[in-house]
């Protein structure tokens, strides 16, 4: 099959691509900076060079393809809600100019929810617009919040021994490892299913007082906390590392919503989906490494 995939490669594509150039597909990886290039084309893929936002590279990129991969990544403006429906039309567009059948949208748990989910209702707007695609076969996956965002708390840890969060320590919140999401993307592009599917992906549940236990004692630190903040004082920090204030809102509007597991799970629990491979103790293994390194562990969004 001919396969178009946005997400350079990034921390899914970095695994689904070489899966599927070596099934014998043929790939074309979309990347916005020219030094991707040559990796990608040294793992037997093509490389097409441009924006998600330009409808007519998009376009031009998916015509004859079997299946497309979209999956947002970089910023979409200071209104997150009005970037994703930007955006969303942008592919829609794109995949009607050129005649695609099969699309498979790396989502979000939280897509099922209205503006209660903050930030991740852009994920339900974004869900929305390609649903209004006709006779085209959608899969949609939602994974839940990625492990590397537990990296954000690296420098707070090293400088206090204490991970901030306004999320309850006692809440159980489901983490996901990329090569758990892969483990679901690829077989999705492999062969889509007919009319429209969803499908979750989530590696562990556990704890902040499980998370905080388990690294007390792979980094030798008893004293380690974890210390709850108020919506406000997130808020505040997030405006004063310069993030936008619609969004900073939204972010803590999704903070509020994962204080609520039984709204934003129901769907994934619903759906019986079963844990993936990589579990806490396989990622605190990876925390120590990214604690005793020099740095290029950091926090980042499940669209990387």
């Amino acid at each position: 099959m001919k396969i178009a995939m946005l997400g350079s490669l990034g921390n899914i594509n970095r695994i689904v691509v070489p899966k599927l150039v070596q099934a014998g597909h043929d790939v074309t990886v979309i990347s916005t900076s020219p030094k991707r290039q040559a990796s990608i084309e040294a793992i037997g893929a093509h490389a097409a060079i441009g924006t998600m936002t330009d409808v007519d590279f998009l376009s031009t990129t998916f015509t004859d393809k079997d299946v497309v991969y979209l999956m947002l990544s970089g910023g979409i403006g200071d209104d997150p809600f009005e970037g994703a429906v930007a955006q969303a039309k942008i592919w829609k567009q794109a995949i009607e100019n050129a005649g695609v059948t099969n699309v498979v949208n790396l989502s979000s748990i939280g897509a099922d929810a209205d503006e209660v989910a903050g930030s991740l209702h852009a994920y339900n707007l974004i869900e929305h617009e390609l649903r209004q695609l006709d006779g085209v076969n959608l899969a949609f996956v939602r994974p839940t919040g990625f492990y590397a965002n537990l990296f954000g708390n690296l420098a707070t840890i090293k400088a206090e021994h204490k991970i901030y969060s306004s999320t309850p320590a006692a809440s159980a919140q489901k983490y996901v490892a990329p090569e758990d999401i892969a483990s679901v993307v690829y077989p999705l592009i492999d062969h889509t299913p007919a009319g429209i599917t969803v499908k979750y992906a989530f590696s562990d549940t556990f704890t902040g007082d499980q998370f905080v236990a388990d690294l007390r004692d792979a980094l030798n630190m008893p004293d380690l906390q974890w210390v709850q903040i108020s919506d406000e004082q997130y808020q505040a920090n997030l405006t004063n590392h310069g993030v936008p204030v619609k969004i900073a809102a939204s972010l803590v509007q999704t903070s509020r919503y994962q204080r609520e597991p039984e709204g934003l799970y129901a769907d994934l629990n619903a759906s019986d989906t079963s844990a993936g491979q990589v579990k806490l103790a396989d990622f605190v293994r990876t925390f120590v490494v990214a604690y005793n390194s020099e740095g290029g562990y950091q926090s980042h969004t499940i669209a990387d």
